[in-house]
């Protein structure tokens, strides 16, 4: 297990399988990647093209910055980020653990709608689904509390 995936998004169930994976990592001495795909979900409608540009510029910048900072708190390990362009973040996520060799893909669980979807959300579905390689779906402490 030399190269983890952890597909990020900033929320708190992500951060939750990152720390997951960090305990992994550490154990396994694996290099650990944080994953961000970013897609079409800007409303550009009504800018001209160059501030579309600007606009999406602006978020991957911030992007890029925030994962940087996520990283540098975790000096013990080998941390990447990246950032993919998809308008899928279910594609986005298959062809960077595909084309990386990613050994385990570890990865939070929204639990949006449904009943599929509650107990693993649509993405991490998804995932499980057509991944090469193991998937570890961390629990959220959030819902999990709500059932104690």
């Amino acid at each position: 297990m030399k190269n983890i995936l952890v597909p990020y998004d900033f929320t708190s169930f992500a951060d939750q399988a990152f720390e997951k994976a960090v305990e992994i990592a550490k154990k396994f001495d694996s290099k650990l990647t944080l994953l961000t795909v970013l897609g079409n979900d800007i409303d550009t409608s009504g800018m001209s093209l160059s501030r579309a540009q600007e606009a999406h510029d602006e978020i991957e910048n911030k992007t890029t910055d925030d994962l940087n900072n996520l990283k540098k708190s975790y000096k013990d390990i080998d941390v990447s980020a990246k950032i993919v362009h998809n308008p899928s973040t279910i594609n986005g996520i298959l062809y960077f653990a595909e084309k990386n060799n990613v050994d385990l893909i570890v990865m939070g669980s929204h639990g949006r709608s449904g009943f599929k979807k509650l107990v693993l959300g649509s993405v991490a579905s998804a995932i499980i689904t057509k991944a090469s390689c193991p998937v570890l779906i961390v629990k959220s402490k959030i819902l999990k509390s709500n059932y104690t």
